[in-house]
């Protein structure tokens, strides 16, 4: 009886150790199988020197693209964009990666609370504390994601504007060189200052209409009737073809006949005609230096990126 409980006993044991053997293979087993399906998701896209660009960093990546760029663009536009994005992913990641280990090296490093500021910009754009933190769970993205890549743009912002930008000079003779040479871009066209009234009320149109033949003041006459009154100075190539027609043949201080659209109709007076004239140097100097600046910058930047590029190991895989 003993020997038969004895045995009964060890064969339980048996079980409950082959059991658990059967649970620690399958947990085993689950584990590798997670760690082999994260290495298939996580695969090494490019390798920059010693650092590589793995498919979870890319996601992330673009992700914090499309979010800056929804503060600016929804719908088939931010689609469009994110779609530009994507197409050249892995070279800006290349770009980005060689010119934040030339600025580690350098010993650059973003400020944390500038960093913090910076994500607090961005989260001030959405309505809600909530609606900031679905916008990230619906990309995949955490604060420490963002506060990551913000951190890499302040770096790569800051040495590019020490070893590009601030070595970028524009003399005056560049630019008075250039002015002279393009004079005729910097012909001013006729402007006119006018007024505008703009009323939907039919009732009252006929009555207003008298009033400013008889010269009574637009301001005054939009007051009484409840119209849209408003007053600029306007080019020609600033309106469509029927305001041009009708603003820029009317005499100084003539009011136009009612120019009606769909809704309402508008009536025009022309204050001030201020006739073509060449700008002045000193007038465009501000936009002609920004212009060489910007083209010297493109180019330097250029030669710069590709001289790291140059200096680096690179590899994308397929």
């Amino acid at each position: 009886m003993i020997l038969v409980l004895m045995k009964t006993m060890r064969n339980k044991l048996e079980e409950i150790i082959m059991g658990k053997k059967v649970v620690l293979i399958a947990i085993v087993l689950g584990i590798l199988g997670l760690c082999a399906s994260a290495q298939a998701a996580d695969r090494i896209l490019a390798i920059v020197n010693k650092d590589s660009i793995t498919q979870s960093e890319a996601d992330i990546y673009l992700n914090m693209i499309i979010l800056q760029l929804s503060q600016q663009y929804t719908g088939k536009a931010l689609e469009e964009k994110a779609a530009d994005e994507r197409k050249q992913l892995i070279e800006k990641m290349i770009e980005d990666k060689v010119i934040l280990q030339e600025a580690k090296r350098q010993g650059f490093a973003a400020r944390a609370e500038k960093v913090k500021q910076k994500v607090e910009q961005i989260r001030a754009a959405y309505g809600s504390e909530t609606e900031f933190e679905n916008s990230l769970k619906e990309r995949g993205l955490t604060i420490r994601d963002i506060e990551g890549k913000l951190s890499d743009e302040m770096i790569m912002r800051e040495i590019i504007e020490r070893q590009v930008r601030g070595k970028i000079v524009i003399s005056p003779e560049e630019v008075t060189k250039f002015y002279a040479s393009h004079k005729s871009e910097f012909l001013q066209p006729e402007t006119r200052a006018i007024e505008s009234l703009y009323i939907e009320d039919a009732a009252a149109l006929e009555a207003l209409e008298e009033e400013l033949e008889n010269n009574t003041g637009f301001q005054a006459s939009a007051e009484k009737y409840k119209a849209a009154y408003a007053n600029d100075v306007v080019a020609r190539e600033q309106l469509r073809p029927q305001l041009q027609e009708q603003i820029f043949s009317l005499a100084l201080n003539e009011v136009s006949k009612p120019l009606k659209e769909e809704k309402g109709t508008y009536f025009f007076k022309v204050l001030e005609v201020h006739p073509p004239r060449q700008l002045a140097l000193a007038e465009v100097h501000e936009h002609i230096f920004g212009y060489l600046f910007e083209q010297k910058f493109t180019v330097k930047m250029l030669e710069w990126l590709e001289d790291l590029k140059s200096k680096s190991y690179i590899k994308i895989n397929s």
